[in-house]
């Protein structure tokens, strides 16, 4: 991905020789430019342009205003990817999303921090959980995946028939006495399990307040899941992964979208479906319910199953575990990495 830089006046003394004013864009590979602004201030900038050519700091004609470089980008990409239920990390995410909701259901006051892992022909279940409530575990595992759609190891996992292991233990008493006093602390006396933090923003792009390229690559998968249960496309198997990229401009600091650049979908298929019928098919029962036809132009790039065979998936494909699939903002702002469903909402695990 490339940014344009397009500078409003000339180049800062200590950046370039030349004094003329530049009246061209200069384009910057995004890998550089974020390392520019993660280097930003006067020595470790000069840091930077002392491994660049001059003749690249010429070209880019950088200059410093109260601290930030002066650019003005007209037009860029941004692109959210959402996987499908049958994603072997989001299946982890739906099967702790199920305990969870178990116990609470029993026990409302219960402490839950329960992560789930799986390959092939096999589901585990591991980490801390008080209750009381009286939860099958293995029953939970079975009637998540056969509800995804794993009914068979054909297409990545057989519900009725893989191995669950469960190994799940009691929050440990140091967590317990300095979050909660073993149940005794009122709720404004109530510690945190963990620390970390998470930032995010509402956006009028959609009605959802949420980015355009998050809501249109949820809604694909949502999409390609509704068409295979109801079997409109019979041929599709659960796992799956959706990517829009959307072309924003910017009026007066406002990022408004413009059109929907490219859209990829990469969908688990049966043996003997032809690439010709996919290609079709996602086409007219999914991307055209969803996308917005004022998005689409001729000039919209379609990838659909690009790879030109997915015929594996799930966690017989490849392993799956909590967190790595959640995603705030499609992409916009920071994430966690661990799995989010806890009914201690301070205590994430593995933040980054």
């Amino acid at each position: 991905m490339f940014i344009k830089i397009k500078p409003k006046s000339i180049a800062c003394k200590n950046l370039a020789s030349s004094k003329k004013k530049p009246e061209t864009c200069y384009a910057m590979h995004r890998d550089d430019f974020d390392a520019l602004m993660l280097s930003w201030g006067a020595t470790c900038l000069q840091a930077y342009l002392s491994q660049t050519s001059l003749a690249l700091a010429r070209a880019f004609q950088i200059c410093t205003y109260n601290h930030r470089p002066c650019f003005n980008m007209d037009t860029f990409l941004f692109t959210s990817e959402s996987v499908n239920e049958g994603h072997p990390d989001k299946l982890c995410d739906q099967v702790s999303d199920a305990i969870l909701d178990a116990c609470l259901a029993q026990d409302p006051e219960s402490k839950v921090a329960c992560e789930t892992c799986s390959k092939t022909n096999m589901v585990m279940v591991f980490g801390e959980i008080t209750t009381k409530a009286n939860v099958d575990y293995e029953k939970i595992v079975r009637d998540t995946c056969r509800g995804i759609g794993f009914t068979s190891a054909d297409v990545g996992l057989d519900a009725d028939n893989c191995k669950v292991l469960v190994n799940i233990e009691q929050q440990s008493p140091d967590i317990a006495q300095g979050v909660h006093g073993h149940l005794t602390k009122k709720p404004e006396e109530i510690g945190a399990g963990d620390q970390g933090h998470m930032f995010g923003y509402a956006t009028d792009e959609t009605p959802e307040l949420m980015p355009l390229t998050h809501v249109l690559a949820t809604k694909l998968g949502a999409k390609l899941t509704e068409v295979r249960k109801n079997k409109t496309c019979p041929w599709l198997r659960p796992d799956g992964k959706t990517q829009v990229t959307v072309e924003y401009k910017n009026e007066g600091g406002a990022m408004v979208p413009i059109r929907v650049h490219t859209i990829l979908i990469s969908t688990q298929h049966d043996e003997n479906v032809t690439n010709e019928q996919i290609a079709a098919d996602l086409k007219e029962h999914v991307i055209k319910p969803v996308i917005p036809a004022q998005y689409l132009d001729d000039k919209t790039i379609f990838h659909l199953n690009p790879s030109g065979r997915f015929v594996i998936g799930g966690p017989h494909g490849d392993a799956g575990l909590t967190g790595p699939i959640i995603l705030l903002m499609g992409g916009y702002n920071k994430e966690a990495s661990a799995h989010a469903s806890d009914s201690d909402m301070n205590m994430f695990h593995g933040f980054k």
